[in-house]
C-alpha cells in the first residue's frame, strides 16, 4: 500500500534540503581552505628542499615585492602551532610540514567523503521534490 505524502512530509524535506545545503556550503568553504593550506605546506617544504648551503634568494615580503636575502640553512624559525614557532634545523622542520601535508590530506579526505554522503542526499530530496512538483 502506497503512503500519501503530507503538507507535512513536504516541509520536512524542504527543511531538510535547505539544512543539507547550508552544510553543503559549510563543507565546500572547510575544503577550499584545507587545499590552500596544502598548497601553502607543499610550497614550503618545496623550498627547504630546494635550499642549497648558506645561498642567496629572492624572499617574497608581500604586495609583489621581494627582497635579496643571504639564507642560513642551520635553523629555520617554524610555526608549532597555537601561535607558537621555534628555530629548529632544516631536516626537523621538513618532517613537521610533511606531517601537517599528511594530517591536511587526511582532513580532505574526510571532508570529500561527508561532503559526497551530504550531496547523494541532497540530490534524492531534490529529486522528490522536483516529481511532487514542489521545485522545478
Amino acid at each position: 500500500m502506497a503512503r500519501t505524502i503530507t503538507r507535512e512530509d513536504i516541509a520536512r524535506l524542504i527543511d531538510e534540503y535547505q539544512t543539507l545545503s547550508e552544510l553543503i556550503a559549510g563543507l565546500q568553504a572547510q575544503l577550499s581552505l584545507v587545499n590552500e593550506t596544502l598548497e601553502d605546506l607543499k610550497l614550503a617544504l618545496d623550498g627547504l628542499k630546494s635550499l642549497s648551503q648558506d645561498a642567496e634568494r629572492y624572499v617574497h615580503i608581500g604586495a609583489g615585492v621581494y627582497l635579496k636575502a643571504s639564507v642560513d640553512r642551520g635553523e629555520v624559525l617554524t610555526p608549532l602551532g597555537a601561535n607558537y614557532y621555534a628555530f629548529i634545523d632544516v631536516e626537523n622542520a621538513q618532517r613537521i610540514l610533511s606531517d601537517r601535508i599528511n594530517e591536511m590530506n587526511s582532513i580532505k579526505t574526510n571532508l570529500e567523503g561527508n561532503l559526497a554522503k551530504l550531496s547523494e542526499r541532497a540530490l534524492q530530496i531534490r529529486q522528490v521534490l522536483e516529481q511532487l512538483g514542489v521545485i522545478g
